[in-house]
């Protein structure tokens, strides 16, 4: 005996009423999430702090401005038979970007190539795409992501990275979408964690000074905004180091003071810390050399 049970693929039909359509603007910046990552609502997905929050926990990752956006979805494939098709393939939605970075940029989105996350897209006009799960909690689309080679810059354009998105199933947003729109924010205020440079000014056994900047390349942009509770000072075993720290001054310049520091002592940051809205990391931590 053979036993099959066939899957029944019909959705219950919806009404069609409608005066005015609701229509989402193109999308100009994206940001991925790590699987399984939800918001609990579509309030806390309005909400800039959980954002913030999830950022720092690397569970959503900023991306860049999605430029030149494009689809190149693929069609079913069908057979014919006498008296119907037969579908032996489903298309697959996939939207092209470019992206004109920098080398770090570059090299930053590099380590995502190949990966399935969940994708947030952000519009033109202020709303954020995304899909609601059936407890009510809201998550991005699941797609691969696939990063081109760098293309070089020429006379009438600026260097660039292609990225294709590759849609695990269309219906994810067709059937269970969410287009909703934040107050107060949007795209221009959403930022991955900046990687900090911490660079020494002048050590001694009792005082460091330093300077945090943050930027491609070293970093070209002066960290001001540092708490005492974000820099650790660890000794040659790696124990922490009880220390007094000074707010940055006039010239940029952060102080601690203590006793005891010799060279081979290490500053970083206190992990992934946020200040002003923008969080922070220094993946290589500064190593002391008393003058």
């Amino acid at each position: 005996m053979v036993y099959q049970e066939c899957k029944n693929k019909k959705k219950a039909k919806k009404n069609t009423g409608a005066k005015e359509q609701c229509l989402e603007g193109l999308t100009i910046k994206t940001a991925a999430h790590v699987p399984g990552f939800s918001f609990e609502s579509i309030e806390d997905a309005k909400d800039k702090t959980k954002w913030d929050d999830a950022v720092a926990l690397k569970k959503i990752i900023p991306l860049y401005e999605v430029e030149e956006l494009a689809s190149a979805n693929t069609e079913d494939t069908n057979f014919e038979g006498r008296r119907r098709q037969y579908r032996t393939a489903s298309g697959k939605k996939v939207s092209t970007y470019n992206s004109f970075l920098s080398l770090c940029s570059h090299s930053a989105i590099k380590t995502y190539d190949g990966d399935e996350v969940g994708l947030f897209e952000f519009t033109e006009d202020g709303a954020v795409k995304g899909v609601i799960n059936d407890d009510g909690s809201v998550k991005g689309q699941s797609v691969v992501m696939n990063v081109g080679k760098r293309i070089d810059a020429t006379a009438d354009r600026p260097p660039s990275t292609q990225v294709t998105i590759n849609y695990k199933d269309f219906n994810e947003f067709e059937d269970d979408g969410a287009i909703f729109r934040p107050e107060g924010w949007g795209a221009d205020d959403i930022y991955g964690i900046f990687d900090v440079t911490l660079n020494q000014v002048s050590a001694s056994a009792s005082e460091i000074k330093f300077t945090a900047a943050s930027g491609c390349a070293g970093g070209d942009e002066q960290i001001t905004s540092l708490l005492a509770a974000n820099v650790v000072l660890k000794d040659l075993t790696g124990a922490t180091e009880s220390v007094s720290f000074v707010a940055a001054d006039a010239d940029d310049i952060y102080t601690i003071t203590g006793t005891g520091f010799a060279d081979g002592f290490t500053l970083g940051l206190n992990g992934v810390v946020t200040q002003t809205g923008t969080s922070y990391e220094s993946p290589t931590p500064l190593i002391i050399e008393l003058d």
